[in-house]
């Protein structure tokens, strides 16, 4: 007969302070804290065939250790905090831990051409960035990858996405679609923007799973109060074990949505067109710092030499007085590189914030 091992320890309160602090904050959990929208979690919930609010719910609430007793209490209210949400579409007040999770802006820009408010969108994405720089610490952000490129995931309508990224000026006017997360931060902050952590979430898969194995998964935190998770898009390993996980559950086979979706985001094309899109935004993030100091804009990054001399070579088409930088010209055969010699590119490559393309997991362990 197996043996059944013990499930208690008594002898917890008699280890150092120091020790239980230790392991209370080993217990906390990190989190992929949403700033939802309505309108996309019923799209979500849609696709995913996942009704339950439970998670949403879940991720927005104080972790378990902090209703254990008055010792585990200090140790979660020591690193989080309950924020209300300044929005109109807010689903309410949030538990936060800046220090320890990341902070998620579950809205896409489909959302604000729904609404009929096409500005919609850069509000939103401005007043995040100010939330999360300001009063929630400079908290790690995570946005969907359309803020920082074009990036359709299965591909279906190329003929509605840029191919290449371009910018487009002329006297002190500027096209407004530059690298805009990064253009927020450095119209409101200081150089050099190198604390700035982003990630872009490339694509969303809810797991639904019995709570049995998503415990003994430990994908989502020890005590399975992080229902949401990143993961980097070539993490091959930790991405098929999420899928282990999913496969689990027979009632996965229904959702077809995220069937196709495990199977792409572990294909090497997924992988390549990830790739290709990364240098598409490191180019237009510095691109965008260009414009900036050209324009001698604030927070901008200075030159030594004349704008010009960043480029190898700079090519520009002028139409109507506006001059167009693109970064691969298809129909000339050219491309605008930036010399990785030039003062101001090494500069600025030290300084730029760095884009990291994930996979946004959430776990579901209702019967939906």
């Amino acid at each position: 007969t197996m043996e059944i091992q013990p499930t208690e320890f008594p002898q917890f309160a008699l280890l150092p302070v120091e020790l239980r602090l230790a392991i209370w904050f080993y217990c906390l959990p990190h989190r992929v804290v949403h700033r939802d929208d309505p309108f996309i979690l019923r799209r979500l919930r849609e696709e995913h065939k996942c009704w339950s609010v439970r998670p949403t719910l879940k991720n927005a609430a104080p972790p378990r250790i902090a209703s254990v007793c008055r010792e585990s209490r200090q140790v979660a209210m020591r690193w989080g905090k309950m924020v209300s949400q300044g929005y109109n579409w807010s689903l309410g007040p949030t538990w936060i831990q800046p220090r320890l999770d990341t902070y998620h802006l579950n809205f896409i820009p489909e959302a604000a051409w729904d609404s009929g408010d096409y500005d919609l969108d850069k509000c939103l994405l401005r007043e995040f960035v100010i939330d999360g720089w300001n009063w929630l610490d400079g908290v790690p952000l995570s946005v969907p990858a359309e803020y920082c490129f074009d990036f359709d995931l299965k591909m279906q309508d190329i003929s509605m996405m840029r191919d290449t990224p371009f910018i487009k000026f002329k006297d002190g006017l500027v096209d407004e679609d530059l690298n805009v997360v990064y253009n927020e931060y450095a119209y409101m902050y200081s150089r050099p923007f190198t604390e700035v952590s982003i990630s872009a979430t490339m694509a969303f898969i809810t797991i639904h799973a019995k709570r049995r194995h998503a415990v003994a998964s430990s994908l989502f935190g020890l005590l399975l109060d992080a229902p949401a998770q990143l993961v980097d898009f070539d993490d091959e390993q930790k991405i098929r074990s999420f899928r282990a996980l999913f496969e689990s559950n027979n009632s996965n086979r229904k959702r077809t949505e995220m069937i196709e979706l495990f199977s792409l985001v572990l294909s090497p094309t997924f992988r390549s067109r990830v790739q290709a899109w990364r240098e598409k935004v490191d180019w237009l993030m510095m691109a965008t710092a260009w414009v900036r100091a050209k324009m001698n804009w604030e927070s901008c990054i200075p030159f030594e030499d004349g704008p010009s001399s960043a480029w190898n070579p700079i090519i520009e088409d002028s139409f109507d007085n506006w001059q167009l930088v693109y970064r691969r010209n298809k129909h000339q055969n050219y491309e605008n590189l930036f010399d990785n010699d030039n003062p101001w590119v090494m500069q600025a490559k030290k300084e730029l914030p760095r884009v990291a393309p994930k996979i946004l997991f959430m776990l579901c362990t209702d019967d939906c």
